[in-house]
């Protein structure tokens, strides 16, 4: 863990955190920090600080929040991706999390098997612990939104208008898919506009979604001249969009 993520139901009054589960054991174990010392550790939703250590047990760790500081407002990009199967939506949702994707719309598509969605993943409970360890990882806050569309064409031409409102405009809209004309190097991005990037599944989009998309306002690029498996296409299309937004920043 590098930020300890600190919740609403661990406060215990003036400041004061107790933790009794896995992040407990991490710091008694892993960093084995003693009273007096110091962690990183992040509110859930909300600023970041220092850790003071008050007491050290088998049953709990206390801990008191120093200097905190906010968050700086994370490049803004939505993921639209079509449903991975469940082992590889776990590790997914941990990148997306530590990459600091303002939210997710998993939704259908032609090559995503059906039971996909049944899978117990997609348990409130159970996204949000994967959430929450990526936001350890990337050490930052804001948890993302994830919602899931079962119905692709409806959220093509209902729900994506709809985000425009919502999620803070129409944003620059990117398909990325294999044996497209162009890579993401040959995009322009601004840093002050957001971005909504749509990853297919592991055979790529069919050619009616790709359609369909592209009528909406995306984008096609390539990310090389490879078909990834869909986590490893999540960490490479977000640090490469990562990297153009800073390469085209202000200094």
């Amino acid at each position: 863990m590098n930020l300890i993520i600190l919740e609403g139901s661990d406060h215990a009054g003036a400041g004061r955190y107790v933790l009794t589960d896995s992040r407990a054991d991490h710091i008694r174990v892993v960093l084995k920090a003693e009273p007096g010392d110091s962690v990183a550790v992040g509110l859930l939703n909300g600023p970041i600080a220092r850790g003071r250590i008050e007491t050290v047990s088998v049953e709990a760790v206390s801990l008191v929040c120093e200097g905190l500081t906010p968050m700086h407002d994370a490049f803004p990009i939505d993921l639209i991706l079509a449903m991975p199967r469940p082992k590889a939506l776990k590790r997914v949702l941990v990148t997306i999390a530590s990459m600091a994707v303002r939210s997710v719309h998993l939704v259908n598509a032609a090559r995503v098997e059906k039971s996909y969605f049944d899978s117990p993943v997609l348990e409130p409970e159970i996204m949000r612990s994967h959430l929450i360890e990526g936001l350890s990882q990337g050490k930052h806050t804001q948890l993302p939104n994830v919602t899931v569309h079962k119905l692709f064409r409806p959220f093509v031409e209902d729900t994506m208008p709809q985000l425009a409102t919502t999620e803070g405009g129409p944003g620059r809209r990117l398909l990325c898919h294999p044996g497209a004309k162009h890579r993401a190097t040959d995009l322009a991005l601004d840093p002050l506009q957001p971005v909504r990037l749509a990853i297919g599944p592991e055979g790529g989009w069919v050619p009616f979604e790709v359609e369909l998309l592209e009528a909406a306002g995306f984008e096609s690029f390539e990310l090389g001249p490879w078909v990834l498996r869909v986590e490893a296409a999540v960490a490479v299309a977000l640090g490469q969009i990562s990297m153009l937004v800073r390469g085209a920043g202000p200094g």
